[in-house]
């Protein structure tokens, strides 16, 4: 049933820490899903399509738009971007260490392998200069054009939460007075 808030001015229940943190992993996994899926298909897809590929460069992004947007519509906050910078340049470094570790590329498996790059555009060992002009593009250039379309689309979706003024006329003369008829409720 819905019942007035005892206090207009303040959000009755609010959003937990679980939520937030949701939130904030959303923001950050569906636009690094973007970029990913986008940089694989263009610089790294070589015409040999299996399942796992697909999956982890396109079948994810759908999965994660299909749930974050439709069916649990998590919004996106502008904030939130810094939260997927430092994840993508935390994946930047991650690249390096992993080329110069020698830890190996479970992938490819070529016994004359010079880099164990994951993905051949950050083979920071062999092509340093491309990896670190494909880092960096990424990272100061597509990172928030990409960002700033997730949130487009985010802010242009309906929200599944948000303040409605109920009035006696849409649920009928239920309240005990007409003061209360006339106050916020947030819908769920």
């Amino acid at each position: 049933a819905v019942r007035p808030p005892t206090d207009p001015n303040v959000l009755e229940g609010g959003v937990g820490f679980f939520a937030k943190a949701t939130w904030t992993l959303f923001a950050a996994a569906l636009p690094f899903q973007v970029v990913l899926t986008i940089l694989f298909w263009v610089l790294e897809f070589d015409g040999d399509l299996n399942y796992v590929s697909f999956m982890v460069h396109g079948g994810g992004l759908i999965l994660i738009t299909i749930d974050g947007f439709f069916l649990s519509r998590i919004p996106l906050r502008a904030k939130q971007f810094i939260f997927f910078e430092l994840l993508s340049g935390l994946y930047i470094l991650w690249s390096v260490l992993h080329a110069f570790s020698g830890i190996g590329n479970p992938y490819v498996d070529i016994g004359d392998q010079t880099d164990d790059a994951v993905y051949n555009t950050l083979a920071w060992r062999n092509k340093p200069v491309g990896a670190l002009i494909l880092a960096a593009g990424v990272f100061f250039v597509a990172n928030p054009l990409i960002y700033l379309f997730c949130w487009t689309v985010s802010w242009l979706l309906p929200r599944r939460c948000y303040e409605a003024n109920i009035t006696e006329e849409s649920f009928g003369n239920n309240f005990e007075d007409d003061e209360a008829a006339n106050e916020a409720v947030v819908v769920y």
